[in-house]
């Protein structure tokens, strides 16, 4: 099961769908044309976008780090890529995305969270 951010950031086009698609991808089904914004595997990276075929591995889908957004496609996601960094900065004055994500919120695992997105 992945790890979902509880204050999620949510792309315009996922938006309607969230929480089916975030069904989809903790079953490993085919969610073609969604990405997710994770955490990095390493201290170099700031964040990671992996598209969600690559979760359709077992092993990758186990690995993967805290999910913090989710948006449909790659344009999209790296404009929520760039939301997370403005408020990341506009707040602590740093790109410590790690840090400021768990200030503000804890994560859940395989939880299809309530609430507005």
């Amino acid at each position: 099961m992945l790890t979902w951010y509880v204050h999620l950031y949510v792309g315009e086009k996922v938006k309607k769908q969230v929480r089916r698609t975030m069904g989809r991808i903790n079953r490993r089904k085919p969610t073609p044309g969604v990405y997710l914004l994770t955490l990095p595997h390493n201290r170099k990276n700031v964040m990671e976008i992996v598209s969600t075929s690559v979760l359709l591995q077992e092993t990758a889908h186990m690995r993967c780090p805290h999910v913090i957004g989710i948006a449909r496609g790659r344009e999209e996601a790296y404009v929520l890529m760039q939301k997370i960094l403005k408020d990341t900065y506009a707040d602590t004055g740093n790109f410590q995305v790690g840090a400021y994500l768990e200030r503000k919120g804890s994560y859940q695992v395989g939880r299809i969270l309530r609430g507005r997105y």
